[in-house]
């Protein structure tokens, strides 16, 4: 009798153990995000085979278990976003935070378009664009004063005409020396065709230059730029006429976004070598309000931008 009781407390306790095992579980590593500069990853543990999720109550998604964990990848937007889970009747809710805009995409492409078309003509052309530019911004800040000072006598009216005559003759000249520079221009332009971005991308995260030389990702919304994630091969950085078209797209792409592009490099050689020195950490340096955060892997560098 008291075996035959053993053996019904055993099986008694063995289906609790059992029925505990079977009973559905989902919890996450964090219930409040921060945001990253192209998407922040979402981890969490279940039981279950599966999880539905929805962000900001949009379309129902379903993320597989494996091993009982979960990740989910949530693309950063300007706004806090609500991520909600379930499986089997349990639930968790996380929020993400929202991510600062860097800048104005059209702004930013044609910088970009313009300083590498500019960097790709011959050097002469080069020192020649470089003189326009400054004798275009010089002249349109001449002609604004001009526009804002206000004549009383009529020598001074006299003197703001003849400032106008001449502005005009200025500008014609600088658009004759525009015109003969045209054909250069276009050959320069057609050189990097593939590496120059693109005029309407779509919204979300996606690559918007990809050559065997680099990797351009862009999280965007609309005209707001959320997040740049810039990708080299490892190989390509190890010899000087690798090195030099990265580092011209480098500092091309942060002036485009308005850091300064010789502090950042200058940060940028430190953290390399710092790396030969079998540093562990994440090198992060900050220009003009942006981050820069490096990352490394086997084959690849990464270089993220935020604000």
């Amino acid at each position: 009798m008291k075996k035959l009781m053993s053996l019904v407390i055993a099986a008694a306790s063995l289906m609790v153990i059992l029925s505990g095992c079977g009973k559905p579980t989902l919890t996450v590593s964090n219930h409040h995000l921060s945001a990253n500069a192209l998407a922040v990853t979402l981890k969490g543990k279940s039981n279950q085979k599966q999880v539905d999720y929805t962000v900001n109550g949009g379309t129902k998604q379903t993320v597989k278990t494996n091993s009982g964990a979960f990740v989910i990848s949530v693309p950063t937007k300007n706004y806090q976003q609500t991520v909600k889970l379930s499986t089997d009747g349990k639930h968790q809710t996380v929020t993400v935070a929202k991510a600062n805009v860097i800048g104005s995409y059209q702004k930013m492409r044609t910088t970009y378009n313009q300083g590498l078309t500019g960097a790709a003509l011959p050097k002469k052309d080069q020192q020649l664009a470089q003189s326009m530019a400054k004798q275009g911004a010089q002249l349109k800040k001449e002609a604004a004063e001009l526009k804002a000072g206000k004549a009383t006598s009529m020598a001074a009216m006299q003197a703001k005409a003849q400032k106008a005559t001449a502005l005009q003759k200025q500008a014609a000249e600088l658009k004759q020396t525009q015109a003969k520079l045209a054909p250069a221009m276009k050959k320069a332009k057609a050189s990097v065709k593939d590496q120059l971005l693109p005029a309407n991308p779509k919204d979300g995260i996606h690559n918007l230059i990809d050559t065997n030389k680099m990797t351009l990702r862009v999280n965007k919304s609309g005209d707001k730029v959320l997040g740049i994630a810039m990708m080299v091969p490892v190989n390509n950085l190890k010899h000087k006429k690798d090195l030099k078209p990265f580092i011209m797209s480098f500092s091309i792409l942060t002036n485009s976004v308005g850091a300064n592009a010789k502090h950042v490099l200058n940060k940028f050689q430190k953290a390399a070598k710092a790396k030969k020195s079998s540093s562990t950490t994440a090198p992060k340096f900050h220009s003009n309000g942006l981050l820069f955060s490096l990352g490394y892997s086997t084959s690849t560098l990464y270089v993220f931008i935020t604000k």
